[in-house]
Formats: C-alpha cells, sequence, structure tokens
C-alpha cells in the first residue's frame, strides 16, 4: 500500500517537473511579438541568396568525404594486422 503511494508520488512529481520545464524552456525560447519563426525565415533567405548554404554544404560534403577515406584505411590497416 505504501509502495503504490509513493510510486503514485513519484509519478505526480515527476508529471509535475516534466510539465512546467517544457513551459519555462518554451517561454525562455521565444519572447518576440512576432515570434521566432521570422527569425528563422530570414536567415534561411539570407543563407540561400548570400551562397552560405553552398559554402557550407560544399563544407559537409568534404568532411564526409575525408571521414570516409580515414575510416577506409583504418579498415585495410586492420586486414593487413590480421
Amino acid at each position: 500500500m505504501i509502495g503504490k503511494i509513493i510510486f503514485g508520488a513519484v509519478i505526480v512529481l515527476v508529471a509535475t517537473l516534466g510539465w512546467r520545464d517544457v513551459g519555462l524552456r518554451s517561454a525562455v525560447a521565444c519572447n518576440k511579438m512576432a515570434g521566432c519563426i521570422m527569425d528563422n525565415i530570414s536567415e534561411n533567405y539570407e543563407m540561400m541568396h548570400s551562397d552560405k548554404m553552398n559554402k557550407a554544404m560544399a563544407e559537409g560534403k568534404s568532411n564526409v568525404d575525408a571521414f570516409n577515406r580515414l575510416r577506409d584505411a583504418e579498415r585495410k590497416a586492420s586486414r593487413r594486422s590480421q
């Protein structure tokens, strides 16, 4: 009986803290009149039209290619050592 009461109290406590935390995060995350979606839209527009997006995508691709080359070299080295 006491175990069920404690379990219920823990569930209520976790649920209460969880909802409060979500509410605080959303209130702190954006406190502008028009909302933060307009910031996101203008940032995306600026990135697409200033060529920053293409540069970021090219850098990301080169990082992936370098990672794949390293992984292949490690695999070849481990096969040679076996």
